[in-house]
Parts: C-alpha cells; sequence; structure tokens
C-alpha cells in the first residue's frame, strides 16, 4: 500500500472484460482479482457487470458494500457511457441522455464512488464514432446533480487529446462560470504511447498488416524517442516506399484509417484541431507534471509488458515522476487494453497482466 503523496493504486474492472464476458469470473471475481494484485480501490462498469443495471436494487447495494469490505476495496469510479446508440432504431435526444447522466450520478452515489468517469466527445466522438457523445452543453446540465449527490464528473484526456488539448476549455469553463466545481480532468497514459505497442502490432498482423513492416515502424520510433528527438514521419517515409507495402500497411502508415482502433496518430503523435504534430516528450512530461496536481483520477492504461516488467510503449518511470513531483493526490487505476489486441493469439491472462502492472506501479512510486 502506498500512502507516500497520496497516490493510491486500483484497477478498472475493464481490465478483466474477456475473463467476465466469457464467464471466467463473475462480478466478486474480477473484485477478488483486484484484490490479489494489491489493489485498494476499484472503477465499476455497472453496464457490464451489474445485471440490475440501470436501476441497482438495496439489496443489490447491501451485496456490494459486503464484497468491499470482505476485499478491502474503495469504490474509486464508475463509468458513463454516452450510450446514445443503445438503441437500434433510433438516437437517444439530448434530453433522454441527460437523464442517463443523471441516473449514473445517483447509481455512482449509491455504489460510493465519487467519480464518474465521463465518455465525452472529444474522448472519442471525433471522427470515430458515428454519432455525438455527451458535450459540454449536456455536462453543463448534470452539474447541479453531481453537485447534489456529490459526484465529480471526469473527462477523460484520451489519445487524440491531452490533458492541456483545448478541447477541454469549455468544460471547465462551464463548472466555473456555474460556480459548480463538479468537473475534473482525468489523465489517460494512451496520451503518452511514444511507439506502436507489441499488442497493436500482434492485432493489426492478425487483420493483415506486415509484422516486418510495424517492427520497423516500432524500431524508428523507439530510436527516435530514447535519442531524444520527436519522432518524424515524414523523414522516414522513403525507407517504407521501398518497402513492398500491403493495402493495410498503407493505410496504417497514411493514417486513413484506424486498424481495429489504432492507427498512426495513436503512436507518438497527438492531434491538436484536426491536424497532427510530432510530440515534444519533455514538454509532454512538463505539462503533466504543471497539470498532475489538478487531476482527479488517472488510467494507467497499458497494452503489453516487456520482459523487463515495463510497459512496452510507454515510458512509465518519467509518467510516474511527473505525477508525483506534480503533487498528483489520487488514484492510478490500471486499465489493461491488451487483452482484445493479444487474444488473437490464444486466451490473454488478464489477471497476470494487472499483477505485473501492479508491481510496476509499486516499482515507480517507491523511486
Amino acid at each position: 500500500m502506498y500512502k507516500q503523496g497520496g497516490i493510491k493504486l486500483g484497477v478498472s474492472l475493464y481490465s478483466y472484460q474477456d475473463n467476465f464476458y466469457f464467464h471466467r469470473h463473475d462480478l466478486e471475481g474480477c473484485m477478488a482479482a483486484a484484490a490479489g494484485a494489491g489493489a485498494e480501490g476499484i472503477e465499476v462498469f455497472a453496464d457490464t457487470m451489474m445485471p440490475e443495471w440501470p436501476y441497482i436494487s438495496d439489496a443489490f447495494t447491501d451485496k456490494w458494500y459486503g464484497l468491499l469490505y470482505r476485499y478491502g476495496l474503495e469504490p474509486v469510479c464508475l463509468d458513463h457511457f454516452s450510450d446514445r446508440a443503445m438503441w437500434k432504431n433510433k438516437q437517444l435526444t439530448d434530453d433522454e441522455l441527460y437523464e442517463r447522466g443523471v441516473l449514473y450520478i445517483k447509481t455512482a452515489h449509491k455504489l460510493g464512488c465519487k467519480n464518474l468517469r465521463v465518455l465525452h466527445h472529444e474522448h472519442i466522438g471525433l471522427g470515430i464514432s458515428p454519432y455525438r457523445l455527451t458535450d459540454a452543453k449536456l455536462v453543463e446540465r448534470l452539474l447541479p446533480a453531481a453537485r447534489e449527490y456529490d459526484v465529480m464528473l471526469a473527462l477523460e484526456c484520451h489519445a487524440p487529446t491531452t490533458i492541456d488539448d483545448p478541447v477541454h476549455e469549455a468544460y471547465l469553463e462551464a463548472a466555473e462560470r456555474r460556480n459548480i466545481p463538479y468537473v475534473g480532468l482525468q489523465a489517460d497514459f494512451s496520451s503518452y504511447e511514444y511507439c506502436v505497442s507489441t499488442a497493436d502490432i500482434e492485432l493489426c498482423v492478425h487483420n493483415g498488416c506486415s509484422r516486418g513492416v510495424l517492427e520497423r515502424l516500432r524500431t524508428l520510433q523507439r530510436d527516435a524517442y530514447f535519442e531524444g528527438r520527436p519522432f518524424v514521419f515524414d523523414e522516414v517515409k522513403r525507407e517504407f516506399d521501398k518497402m513492398p507495402l500491403n493495402d493495410c500497411d498503407r493505410a496504417y502508415l497514411d493514417m486513413s484509417i484506424p486498424v481495429y482502433g489504432t492507427s498512426m496518430k495513436y503512436m507518438g503523435v497527438t492531434q491538436y484541431n484536426g491536424g497532427y504534430r510530432p510530440t515534444d516528450w519533455t514538454q509532454m512530461y512538463k505539462t503533466l507534471k504543471d497539470y498532475a496536481s489538478k487531476l482527479v483520477y488517472v488510467h494507467g492504461k497499458f497494452y503489453d509488458i516487456d520482459e523487463n516488467g515495463q510497459v512496452d510503449n510507454m515510458d512509465y518511470p518519467k509518467i510516474f515522476d511527473a505525477l508525483k513531483s506534480g503533487g498528483y493526490k489520487g488514484y492510478i487505476c490500471s486499465e489493461f487494453e491488451g487483452n482484445r489486441r493479444l487474444n488473437v493469439k490464444g486466451w490473454c491472462d488478464e489477471i497476470t497482466y494487472v499483477n505485473k502492472h501492479h508491481k510496476l506501479m509499486r516499482k515507480c512510486l517507491e523511486a
């Protein structure tokens, strides 16, 4: 258990999604796995893992608090999905989505979660989702309910955005203007990927990309990062033009389409106002340090862990150093997303991966 500096470690139960989906573990099993990793808290997905959703009974609530007590866990965050497309034959209106948002807030309060992760439009809506997600106007409407139930609306700053991206200003401005300080920034480590992950390589090869092409891309990105210079694809494009690329390779390298949710825009470049720029990593870590004390919650994203026990495409020691030295006080919850990439090779042991991740995070905190 890490107390110095006020940072605690938890697990997003999203990390065990395949274990739950394939009925290897129920909700209690996932909670037990988190406790086994050494977690102090959990992030929960009521939509997926609570059969009574969207109306949680008092009987289930009693069971929930009993499980928290049994495994020594604290409820950290409930996830709000902008399920505007929850029905096949229609899109929810803004009023209907607002009502769903209030329901999420009430459920978070009932389950003891102080944070509600908001899947907002700038998270994945930009150029990815076919419909508009929760936006600043809807979040502003939710602020009185958030205050009433004492639940923080945590905006996930997820690649292709970053914590200092201007797209989040409208949300923060609304909270300041209304004098209802219940919107905060939630950092996600996806913003700090400096190269393509080995997990992404496995998935993209399965979907038709050439292993040699992606491994060469990964090598060039890693070389640039560890040599302290930005990775600029145009500078190495000529090398790839000489390779026998297939259509999937070209699509991946040209950033024209994502390959199962991954593309060059997630790999060492950051989106600003629809364009892309090479990442200045020194500035990225400085910005994280500057914002650390203002963050309300953090997702410890990871996809794969290498033979040295390190996340294979993010610099965890530098990320954690920025958070510690910047004065972050709150939870960092493991969010394993390698499962739906690595499982193309067979069963991915999510529990082992999360256990390794917690070992790494504790090492980073104690450094």
